[in-house]
């Protein structure tokens, strides 16, 4: 009963206003029986407000049975309405979550994307500036061997300039001190003069040759010296060119190892184009490959799974140009098309 007022409290109100407004009728009715009435009439009135109580109880009574019927029917509507405001709003939710997520999947792609190409833009930074630093410095060792050889070709010419100054000096001063003598003994050494003149003509020629041989000397060891720092140079910068050399072939051979697993992988239909795989392969000289290893794969098991198959299909790749350049191996990018 009380289960039914606190379900139905409007319709239990209603009933209750509907039987004291039939109570109230009712007294209304008796009070308007006049006294002087014979009992029968009383009783027959009786009767008849007996009657008309009965008829109205079972009016109550069917009009709580259809008031309490469309009650629970406005309930189960108001239900019905609320069960499909939350399933709309469960949908609701459900499409923002997936945008979401879809969002967040995007903006994680282009940071990903972004990075990839900030990192290769940096790495192409660095290679050039290590380059240009290798090209200045064989430049500056260049321009400083060339100032050396200079430096040591004008001390060597001043050396022989001061060697021939001396020699001049001695040459001068021997000729005065032997005219002198000579002067003094003119008539007592004439006939030593020829044996003199002799020796003095010899020891000329000994001092010409000497100076003639010690000049030669310097010359050909200054030339030697030039020689051996120009083919130091020469070694250096061919060797920074072969270099040069063997990295652009690494490049290249990169790019053709990335080309041929590119054209071999078979890629599943329905993927996802920010699915990455990185894959260190290592090959012998002749471009045979000893193993491999999956790095990291950002893809389903179908992305990862044909990586793997495309690896165990290849036996081999392009020979690389020097075995040492590749001993630590070479990474291979998957990328979808």
């Amino acid at each position: 009963m009380f289960e039914l007022v606190r379900r139905h409290p409007v319709s239990f109100l209603l009933v209750l206003l509907l039987h004291g407004a039939l109570f109230a009728a009712l007294m209304f009715n008796i009070s308007l029986i006049s006294p002087t009435s014979s009992q029968a009439a009383v009783e027959i009135s009786v009767q008849e407000d007996i009657e008309v109580i009965d008829a109205v109880a079972v009016d109550a009574e069917a009009f709580d049975q259809v008031e309490h019927q469309r009650e629970v029917a406005r309930q189960e509507e108001v239900a019905e309405q609320l069960r499909e405001e939350e399933e709309q709003r469960r949908a609701e939710e459900e499409a923002r979550r997936e945008e979401e997520r879809r969002q967040a999947e995007e903006q994680r792609r282009q940071e990903e994307e972004e990075r990839a190409r900030q990192q290769a833009i940096e790495e192409a930074e660095q290679a050039r500036r290590e380059a240009e630093e290798e090209r200045q410095r064989a430049q500056e060792e260049a321009e400083a061997e060339r100032e050396r050889i200079r430096a040591e070709r004008e001390a060597a010419e001043r050396e022989r300039q001061e060697a021939e100054e001396a020699r001049e000096r001695e040459e001068a001063e021997r000729r005065e001190r032997e005219e002198a003598e000579r002067q003094a003994r003119e008539e007592q050494e004439r006939r030593e003069q020829e044996e003199a003149e002799r020796r003095e003509q010899e020891e000329a020629e000994r001092r010409a040759e000497q100076a003639r041989e010690l000049e030669e000397q310097r010359r050909r060891e200054s030339m030697e010296r030039e020689q051996e720092r120009l083919a130091e140079a020469r070694e250096r910068r061919e060797a920074a060119e072969r270099q040069a050399q063997m990295d652009r072939e690494v490049d290249e051979w990169r790019a053709q190892v990335q080309s041929v697993v590119q054209r071999r992988w078979r890629q599943p239909s329905d993927i996802d184009s920010s699915d990455r795989a990185i894959v260190l392969v290592r090959v012998n000289e002749t471009g045979r490959i000893i193993d491999f290893d999956i790095e990291s794969c950002s893809g389903d098991s179908r992305f990862c799974d044909s990586v793997r198959q495309t690896m165990d299909r290849l036996s081999s790749l392009p020979r690389p140009p020097d075995a040492s350049a590749v001993r630590g191996g070479v990474r291979i990018r998957f990328e979808p098309d």
